[in-house]
């Protein structure tokens, strides 16, 4: 954060470093719950019920966020876009329809897909697609 600080990736003013900060704690708490789903398998019997009770009301709070926004902040990359990407990529591979309600975030993850430098590292040989999970994960991805 402190090299981020001093080319303003974290924020070019105080008012974007308390937005990426603020945004920052939702997506501990999205990153949380998510955890929990994948980790625990006593939870994927009611794997809709707990998207729709955890996941969903996090997602639909960075989607009204993120409106009009090229990046998450602004039209300026933020150091919490590389971590909002992570995320809804990860959400996304879990359930490929997790995302469709949500189209300022699904803006937000295209525009970060174009940088140049991202769109070329996913389309190199470094890039890995799987596995996204740890291997004591007890979830099972969606088809």
């Amino acid at each position: 954060i402190f090299h981020a600080n001093r080319t303003d990736l974290f924020g070019a003013n105080n008012d974007e470093k308390v937005q990426a900060t603020a945004v920052g704690g939702v997506l501990t708490d999205l990153g949380r719950d998510f955890a929990a789903l994948i980790m625990d398998a006593s939870k994927h019997a009611e794997q809709d019920k707990y998207f729709e009770e955890k996941i969903h009301p996090r997602l639909a709070r960075l989607n009204a966020f993120a409106a009009g926004k090229k990046f998450i902040i602004g039209d300026n990359l933020n150091l919490v876009d590389f971590a909002i990407y992570q995320t809804l990529y990860v959400i996304g591979k879990a359930d490929p329809k997790a995302l469709d309600n949500y189209p300022n975030l699904q803006n937000i993850f295209n525009n970060f897909s174009a940088i140049p430098q991202i769109k070329a590292y996913h389309e190199s040989d470094a890039f890995k697609n799987k596995p996204i999970l740890p291997p004591t994960a007890a979830y099972k991805f969606r088809a």
